[in-house]
């Protein structure tokens, strides 16, 4: 009796454990283009730790999609303690202390956008932009607020390991 109780409870407790590891979401806009586009289904993982190059789920508090308090995809540019500039003389790349940013998902034309900028990531925060610089609203519209565009840790749902469509 036991055997077949355990080995009903188990699946049931994997999928319980992959629900509460695991998320889906569906890409709105294009500010993670060419990477992601609009229409695109994310996997996210909620327990991983983010790091920076890594694409993330996060509540969007600042307002940048248009709507507070939304879901939306960015990769993070910098993790707490990192020195964050715009953009390096001639390249135009985003320098993360001091050293240049290689970033191909970003296009070839001012890849660190033409915002200029020199902000240090709170510890417990993550400084997010979208691959899609010229039309992407994210961590470099609020450089000029108290938090200079950090986003909380808290605010992130999840990293995303896997997508598809869009």
């Amino acid at each position: 009796m036991l055997v077949a109780i355990g080995a009903v409870a188990a699946p049931v407790v994997s999928a319980l454990v992959v629900a509460a590891a695991f998320g889906v979401a569906t890409v709105r806009n294009d500010s993670m283009s060419p990477t992601l586009h609009s229409g695109a289904t994310v996997v996210f993982d909620r327990w991983s730790a983010p790091a920076r190059g890594d694409v993330v789920l996060l509540v969007d508090r600042e307002a940048w999609s248009g709507t507070p308090d939304t879901l939306i995809v960015k990769r993070i540019v910098g993790v707490g303690g990192d020195v964050v500039v715009c953009c390096e003389a001639g390249s135009g790349r985003l320098l993360v202390n001091d050293d240049p940013l290689d970033e191909p998902y970003a296009g070839e034309v001012r890849p660190g956008g033409g915002i200029p900028f020199r902000v240090t990531v709170p510890e417990g925060a993550v400084w997010v932009m979208g691959d899609n610089r010229a039309g992407s609203a994210d961590s470099r519209l609020s450089v000029s607020e108290p938090g200079q565009g950090a986003v909380p840790l808290g605010d992130l749902r999840g990293t995303v390991g896997l997508w598809w469509g869009g």
